[in-house]
């Protein structure tokens, strides 16, 4: 029985070549793909050039509402993933949006690529706070504002900015605001 399924359908692949042309079996001429791990390792993330194209631009379009004055008040904070004090910094930083509606408030990750999807998907709650976070992930937005530890708010009201290093600062700023 076996021996008669076997036969009918190798007679009738030969007699009727269309399925085995379907772009099954076709041969067809790829170049391979030539390794580049020295220019990788120049590379801070590693990344293939149009990739780290719009990483790049990613990081400017970030950098530039950063450094602007705008007339509108607004709070961005610099975090770490691995910080002791994540949970705490946005926290306040939720708070904050929730009881000044009025205020734009961002969010930037920095910090290492070593285990990132397991540590966003530990924090993801924190996601869920209507807060924009974006992810620095070759360090260039730290190392422009010359982020060096974690957490840093970086206010600009009034036309004017302020750089607060921590918790407490930003409970200070927000405890002089109020009055």
């Amino acid at each position: 029985m076996l021996y008669l399924l076997s036969v009918i359908l190798t007679a009738s692949i030969l007699l009727n070549p269309a399925p085995a042309m379907a772009g099954f079996f076709e041969k067809r001429d790829i170049p391979a793909q030539q390794s580049e791990c020295s220019e990788c390792q120049k590379q801070a993330l590693g990344l293939n050039p149009d990739l780290m194209g719009r990483v790049t631009e990613i990081e400017k379009k970030v950098s530039g509402s950063l450094n602007k004055n705008t007339s509108g008040n607004e709070v961005t904070l610099f975090i770490d993933l691995n910080s002791s004090s994540f949970d705490q910094a946005v926290n306040a930083l939720a708070k904050f949006k929730n009881d000044h509606s009025g205020w734009l408030v961002k969010g930037v990750i920095v910090g290492s690529r070593n285990n990132l999807k397991a540590k966003l998907l530990q924090k993801q709650k924190f996601f869920d706070s209507g807060i924009e976070f974006s992810i620095d992930l070759s360090g260039s937005l730290a190392k422009e504002f010359n982020i060096l530890k974690t957490p840093v708010y970086f206010i600009n009201y009034n036309g004017s900015q302020q750089r607060l290093s921590g918790l407490a600062e930003f409970n200070e700023f927000i405890s002089r605001l109020e009055q």
